[in-house]
């Protein structure tokens, strides 16, 4: 899809603010695609994404946060950094924390 000159615009500030350094094509995917794939894997990192971390794992699933719909999903993954966790509640990091170490105690012996 080709970026119109806003969303380049927008987009330069992942760029030192220049325009010329923006890709003009990007490719977008719609919720249903993402939900029709068999593995999801979504990367967050820093502070700057722990509201939407907090808002996608410990809320419903709802339209403010798209990828909330990750919860639905059979093989939905999240990785996260100690940053993004920040406004997680200590419960939430504990069960998952728990959950990945059992996950890589428990791997089958080759």
């Amino acid at each position: 899809k080709t970026l119109t000159y806003d969303t380049i615009v927008a987009n330069s500030r992942f760029f030192d603010n220049d325009v010329n350094k923006v890709p003009k094509m990007a490719l977008t995917v719609g919720v249903g695609t993402v939900m029709a794939a068999h593995e999801v894997v979504i990367i967050v990192n820093g502070y700057k994404k722990a509201r939407a971390l907090q808002k996608v794992v410990e809320e419903g699933v709802n339209h403010m946060w798209t990828v909330s719909m990750l919860q639905m999903h059979r093989h939905g993954i999240i990785c996260c950094d100690e940053e993004a966790s920040m406004e997680l509640k200590v419960g939430t990091v504990k069960y998952f924390k728990d959950i990945e170490y059992d996950a890589l105690h428990n791997l089958p012996k080759i």
